[in-house]
């Protein structure tokens, strides 16, 4: 009776060790990922291997750089509505930032026969004419 005792007790014994070890390690990656979760995208930690150099581009909040992204994704042609939907923007905010970016050069604005205005891109409009 005894040698079949002690082999369950130690197997018992085990199987509680490891469930307390995994129920603490799942609560701390739940912890982390919260956290992570709940701080702003500005704050979270670039990712390790990009070089020093480019981090700082990576989690650059610039709001133009947004929009240049968002017309490249866009083949070179955004409204006011693409700005408020992919950049989280207020209209009348979207508005202000693409009217700045308006320089006949690099962003000009157009008016579609429609009434719809239309904020072009031409060195991303060129660049998708060429493919």
């Amino acid at each position: 009776m005894m040698l079949l005792v002690f082999p369950l007790l130690f197997f018992f014994c085990i199987a509680l060790a490891f469930s307390f070890a995994g129920r603490r390690f799942l609560r701390r990656w739940r912890n982390d990922a919260d956290e992570a979760e709940r701080r702003p995208q500005e704050e979270r930690r670039p990712l390790r291997w990009l070089a020093p150099g480019l981090t700082a581009l990576r989690t650059a909040p610039d709001p133009e750089a947004r929009v240049f992204r968002l017309a490249y994704k866009r083949r070179g042609r955004i409204t006011v509505s693409d700005a408020v939907i992919d950049l989280g923007l207020s209209i009348q905010q979207a508005e202000e930032l693409l009217n700045s970016l308006v320089d006949d050069l690099r962003v000009r604005m157009e008016v579609t026969p429609n009434g719809l205005v239309v904020y072009e891109f031409p060195e991303i409009l060129a660049r998708f004419r060429k493919s």
